[in-house]
């Protein structure tokens, strides 16, 4: 799961339509251009959350498109010359077990009832996964106008697509998007009740699509929070994906002593992204058996660079 935040907390991503056929042409094209498998997404003004399935070990390079083109056609759109993002490096999340990847899924959908910004998930008048993970079909994005050249190198349109998570095969797909529909009436029930206790009210649809690409939010955002790497509700599951990352951490930083010292023969775990590119050698990934047995072992020492994937 990846997260990125505007600078500022500015409505930069805005609800704008521009804004959103941009971010969705972009989207779909970095999605198509990396290999990577999108299973949820939704474009909150500022900030982003997407839930990707990394197929070749190279989420970095996905995330590094995904984020400077948003930012050179958003920034041209604006009128704009700073920094779009917020220094901050893109927070991204290893999703382990499949249920887990499921609540996520909920999480980002409902992300805007949450907040407190509309009353019902298919209020948010901004850009959503929403309606493309209940009916299983895809959104053909034209190219935009402005920043891209007619006649340069990005396609005129892309197809968007969402996948359906994986360990959910055998349900068709009305019973998969009732059980996704039934999830996000109760993350709206979730979201009224908290209203009824601090009496608080929702923004509103036409307050969301009048703010400001200047705006903030009202409220005080907190500070030094802590930021998981493993999202993971099972304890048993939990604590081996955090040894698996202890383990990771400690090999790689074994195999850069020993390569920093000369020895160019230093074998980096496997899962290494920065050093493969630069010809290292790495262990080679295990081969799985089965889906779920791929989930697992591909994360098992690779998810500093690449969560819920398999490495290349």
């Amino acid at each position: 799961m990846i997260t990125r935040r505007c600078t500022q907390r500015q409505f930069l991503l805005s609800a704008d339509r521009h804004v959103v056929q941009t971010f969705e042409y972009i989207l779909a094209e970095a999605a198509e251009r990396f290999g990577v498998t999108l299973y949820a997404w939704v474009l909150m003004g500022n900030h982003i959350h997407i839930l990707i399935r990394d197929n070749h070990g190279n989420y970095p390079k996905f995330i590094e498109h995904l984020h400077k083109l948003i930012s050179m056609a958003i920034n041209d759109y604006l009128e704009r010359h700073e920094n779009l993002w917020s220094c901050e490096q893109a927070n991204v999340v290893w999703v382990v077990e499949n249920d887990d990847k499921f609540g996520k899924l909920i999480y980002i959908l409902a992300n805007p009832v949450a907040a407190q910004l509309v009353e019902r998930v298919g209020d948010w008048p901004s850009s959503s996964s929403l309606s493309l993970n209940v009916s299983g079909g895809e959104k053909v994005i034209k190219k935009p106008e402005g920043y891209f050249r007619k006649k340069g190198p990005m396609p005129d349109e892309v197809t968007l697509r969402v996948a359906r998570l994986e360990g959910f095969e055998e349900l068709s797909q009305k019973e998969w998007s009732a059980k996704v529909l039934a999830a996000l009436d109760e993350a709206e029930v979730d979201a009224r009740k908290k209203r009824m206790k601090t009496k608080g009210r929702v923004l509103g649809r036409k307050a969301v699509l009048a703010a400001l690409p200047t705006d903030t939010p009202a409220t005080v955002e907190e500070r030094r929070r802590f930021k998981p790497t493993v999202a993971c509700q099972n304890g048993e599951s939990r604590a081996h994906a955090l040894d698996i990352l202890r383990s990771f951490r400690a090999d790689y930083a074994d195999a850069l002593r020993m390569w920093l010292r000369g020895n160019r023969k230093a074998k980096f775990p496997d899962g290494t992204y920065r050093m493969r590119l630069l010809g290292a050698p790495c262990e080679r990934p295990r081969v799985p058996k089965t889906p779920l047995a791929a989930s697992r072992t591909s994360s098992r020492r690779g998810d500093v660079t690449a969560p819920a994937t398999t490495v290349s």
